[in-house]
């Protein structure tokens, strides 16, 4: 019995492996060539693996590319960043949270989230997959717009509360203020300044 749950548990560790490996060798040849002219069998022989083992590991581009958006927005480190947030109750801290978190999972998926939205009008596939990634993401900022109101640290009910979370941490706020060449940090700061400034209620800017 030990014997096979060893050999159980090497085989599924082999299998992550492979499935990882094939994830990886889509997202560098959708950056490199672009969604519509990668094909499957360039992925396998960019991981190194059979092209039949593509499709039983993950699938065809479309599963691939499903695959990729749910790993760039539901990886361990957002569920950390949330837990963080819902151990402070101070408003400011909060956004400021908010805004480290969101930027560093950002540059971490930054690739594929641009291949996402890049390529959403190539292909029905990419463009699910991309209302997907921005459907997670807003789920995501509405937990924390639900715990600023909460707080009753906003003037503002949950769902507009989302949406200014969403105008300021979302995909789009990140690309806008890195492509002024700002770094990681400033830009996380400036956009919890302004998301500050745009949400918190007098009380709470006076007790900054």
């Amino acid at each position: 019995m030990a014997k096979r749950t060893y050999t159980s548990t090497v085989r599924a560790a082999a299998a992550q492996e492979t499935h990882a490996a094939i994830l990886k060798a889509a997202e560098s040849l959708f950056v490199e060539r672009g969604y519509v002219r990668t094909t499957v069998a360039g992925i396998a022989e960019r991981a190194g693996v059979a092209l039949n083992t593509v499709y039983t590991s993950v699938g065809g581009k479309p599963a691939i590319v499903e695959a990729l958006a749910v790993e760039g927005t539901e990886d361990e480190e957002v569920q950390a960043a949330l837990a963080a947030v819902h151990d402070t109750n101070d408003p400011a801290e909060v956004l400021r949270r908010t805004a480290e978190s969101t930027g560093a999972i950002t540059r971490r998926h930054d690739a594929i989230l641009t291949v996402l939205f890049d390529n959403a009008t190539a292909d029905p596939a990419v463009a699910a997959a991309a209302d997907q990634a921005v459907k997670r993401y807003r789920d995501r900022l509405r937990v924390i717009a639900e715990h600023l109101v909460s707080l009753g640290a906003v003037e503002t009910d949950v769902a507009r509360t989302e949406q200014v979370l969403w105008f300021y941490f979302g995909q789009s706020a990140w690309k806008t203020v890195r492509g002024f060449g700002w770094s990681w940090a400033d830009s996380a700061a400036w956009l919890a300044e302004q998301a500050a400034a745009s949400l918190l209620g007098p009380k709470a800017q006076e007790a900054q």
